[in-house]
Formats: structure tokens, C-alpha cells, sequence
């Protein structure tokens, strides 16, 4: 379930890249503090990269991610990313114990115990979160650009907004 859940939120970002104009993609936006597009999409693809890294090395720090500028500059490159992060999840189906490392910007490192699982579940919040970004800078430079409804929303804020409109 978890990986079928990340995979549908990617295929959500995917699904909009597609129709996203190459130049959109690599305009920095005002609202966003003149990041980019890309920029999240390369920042939401280098975690799963991490995960998926990790899943084998049993070690994951997403503060030592590659950070391939190529990804967020590079439309069509960042969804061959997501098309290989999705076959990549396709393929494991069982959990494995991990070793989360991080050190917040210090020098002395943390291991903090995880599971792939944990962190799958980690991601999918991670990843509505910029999805949201997305969709602030996008609808506000790019009116005319459209979301799917739930586009960048939480699964739990849609269960809630489910049930209060049947309420």
C-alpha cells in the first residue's frame, strides 16, 4: 500500500510536468522566493533516490542526497527520474530496518532507528507538502495552468472534507 501510494502521488507530479511548458518549469516564480519548479521536483525525486539508495545500503541521509542540478533544470531528464523511482518502488515489497542519518547542520552526526516503511510513509507527506508549493507558484504566475482537485492536498485532508460534505 505505501508504495502504490507514492506512486500515485508521483505519477500526480509526472502527469502535470507533462503538460507543463519546458521554459515554466526552470522560471524561477516570485511567489516562491524565485525558486523553481524544478527545484522542488528535483529536491522531492533526490529523497526518493536517497531512500531507494538506502534501501540497500540499510543507511539513509537526506542531507548527503547527490543534488543533480540536471534534474531541475531539465524537464524530460526529471521524469525519466520519476519514471525510474517508480519502477524502482514497483519492485520492493517487504520492509527492511534503516538507519536514519542526519546532524541538522552540525557537525556531530545522528542515527536515528527507521524503516523503509517509515520513511516510504515520511515521503508521502514530504512530497504533498511541495506538490502544495507547486501549486501556490504555479497558480499564482500561471493562472490558466489546472490541478486535478486533490493536487498537493493530504490524504487525511481529504478524508475530512469526504465526510463533511456528507455530513
Amino acid at each position: 500500500m505505501l508504495q502504490e501510494t507514492n506512486i500515485e502521488i508521483i505519477k500526480q507530479l509526472s502527469d502535470l510536468l507533462k503538460v507543463t511548458d519546458k521554459d515554466i518549469y526552470k522560471n524561477p516564480l516570485k511567489t516562491l522566493h524565485f525558486s523553481t519548479v524544478g527545484q522542488h521536483v528535483r529536491h522531492i525525486a533526490e529523497f526518493y533516490l536517497c531512500l531507494l539508495k538506502g534501501y540497500q545500503t540499510e543507511i539513509v541521509n537526506y542531507d548527503a542526497r547527490q543534488r543533480d542540478l540536471r534534474i531541475e533544470s531539465d524537464r524530460d531528464f526529471a521524469l525519466e527520474n520519476l519514471a525510474e523511482i517508480i519502477n524502482k518502488l514497483n519492485f520492493v515489497k517487504t520492509d527492511k530496518n534503516l538507519s536514519l542519518q542526519t546532524s541538522f547542520g552540525s557537525d556531530e552526526t545522528l542515527d536515528i532507528p527507521s524503516s523503509f516503511f517509515r520513511e516510504l510513509t515520511y515521503l508521502i507527506e514530504h512530497t504533498i507538502h511541495h506538490l502544495a508549493i507547486i501549486k501556490i507558484g504555479l497558480n499564482e504566475s500561471y493562472p490558466a495552468i489546472k490541478f486535478p482537485e486533490n493536487f498537493g492536498v493530504a490524504h487525511s485532508t481529504i478524508r475530512f472534507r469526504q465526510k463533511s460534505a456528507s455530513a
